[in-house]
């Protein structure tokens, strides 16, 4: 399995909340060749891409099409340079969006591992992006 389930370091509440930050407050930037023009923020230790959640389907990210089910924080100073998080909303599962894995559960966020790195590497460093994500989203 390459993928974790992290809901107690971040919620599906949080996951929301900084998915509408990134909406509202930043800008779009193409980072890799699956799709452009993610939602996009630059964090003051990383960026942060948001993935739609019916994918390609949705190639331009456009929120008018769909909703976005996929984070990724981004650090291009580390030797691991993506953390991405899916979350699972009610209804995700049945309506097979883009990006679940079988095995993942409605209501949880998750982190994935397609780089290999090792979920327990990415994991221990996550904390550290996420704090700063969530400090700087407060105080806006």
């Amino acid at each position: 399995m390459n993928f974790k389930n992290i809901t107690s370091q971040i919620d599906t509440n949080e996951f929301e909340k900084i998915k509408t930050f990134i909406l509202k407050n930043g800008d779009k930037m193409t980072y890799r060749n699956f799709d452009s023009n993610n939602p996009h923020y630059k964090f003051e230790n990383c960026d942060a891409f948001l993935g739609s959640d019916i994918g390609q389907k949705n190639i331009h990210n456009d929120p008018e099409i769909s909703d976005f089910n996929q984070l990724t924080i981004a650090d291009w100073n580390s030797d691991v340079k993506y953390y991405e998080l899916i979350i699972i909303r009610k209804g995700s599962l049945k309506e097979n969006k883009a990006w679940v894995r079988k095995g993942m559960k409605e209501n949880h966020v998750y982190l994935v591992d397609d780089d290999g790195k090792g979920l327990e590497l990415i994991e221990n460093n996550l904390p550290n992006y996420l704090k700063r994500i969530k400090e700087e989203i407060n105080s806006h």
